[in-house]
């Protein structure tokens, strides 16, 4: 059983320790940067490129994050100020139309792979595949559509059996 609870933790922040790895990815290649150019003049070329890609994948999973936790603005400020009977709908529609935006978002994303896969495209200073970078924008935009959705179901959710009767 104490496996199972580690998988599930796991995959219950995994958006928080994919962040957590691409962040202090990030500043030891910054940093590393700096140190080269101060002590040879020159400059690691390829981190400006590969940076710019992981701060994609970095948005996208902290916007997972802030789904999860609640923490956007606009799911709470609008519904905290409402009244109860409010709540239920501008949840629901808060929700439908966040997760249309990055349904869509996916949607554009996966044909944007497919023309630079098709094309043949290559970073300009690592020359690999760009359509393993523009990976970030679907899958990334996917991540986002299911905490959305998971969200949602939990504000959803009755309370319990009085909290339901009393007026929501």
């Amino acid at each position: 059983m104490e496996g199972r609870e580690r998988v599930r933790k796991v995959l219950h922040n995994f958006e928080e320790i994919i962040c957590a790895v691409i962040l202090m990815f990030m500043a030891v290649l910054c940093f590393a940067n700096v140190i080269v150019r101060y002590l040879t003049n020159f400059s690691l070329a390829f981190s400006e490129e590969l940076l710019v890609n992981l701060f994609v994948w970095l948005t996208l999973l902290g916007t997972a994050v802030g789904f999860k936790r609640k923490a956007h603005l606009g799911m709470t400020l609008l519904t905290n100020r409402l009244p109860k009977t409010w709540k239920r709908p501008v949840v629901a529609l808060t929700a439908a139309v966040s997760a249309g935006l990055f349904a869509l978002l996916a949607w554009r994303g996966y044909f944007m792979v497919l023309e630079e896969y098709e094309s043949g495209m290559v970073t300009y200073s690592m020359g690999l595949p760009m359509w393993l970078f523009g990976l970030a924008v679907p899958v990334g935009s996917l991540i986002v559509v299911g905490r959305v959705v998971q969200a949602a179901l939990i504000e959803l959710r009755p309370r319990s059996k009085k909290a339901t009767e009393g007026g929501s």
